[in-house]
């Protein structure tokens, strides 16, 4: 039985998604900053996530499950049919980030096109 196991599912004493976002990271042996730096966010947003201040926007919460190793659905509701595997944490965190590091250049590179065609009408 893995960490994740012992989260109750569908009844009022579900931990919510901030305690299995922090069960997670501390299953990595991770801090809020190297998540924060994982992900690329703030420690403030960490922050948020965890004491379920607020909650990740859709398109982060499918980067943050990969990133923990985790699947959406365990992060979203805590069902156990979708309780992380420890097996492979490490390779699901590394594709992960591989995608958020893709997707940030794609934002990049579309912001830069978008400087660039302001700069041409000037």
């Amino acid at each position: 039985m893995n960490a994740f196991e012992t989260v109750p599912v569908g009844n009022d004493t579900d931990s919510g998604m901030g305690q299995r976002i922090k069960e997670a990271r501390e299953t990595l042996g991770w801090s809020q900053d190297e998540l924060a730096h994982r992900m690329g966010v703030t420690l403030e947003t960490i922050t948020g996530w965890e004491s379920d201040d607020r909650d990740p926007r859709s398109n982060r919460i499918i980067t943050l499950a990969g990133v923990l190793g985790v699947s959406a659905h365990w992060l979203l509701d805590g069902s156990a049919e979708f309780a992380p595997d420890d097996s492979n944490n490490h390779a699901a965190a590394a594709r992960a980030q591989l995608q958020s590091v893709r997707m940030k250049i794609n934002e990049l590179t579309q912001l830069v096109a978008d400087i660039e065609a302001q700069l041409d009408q000037l």
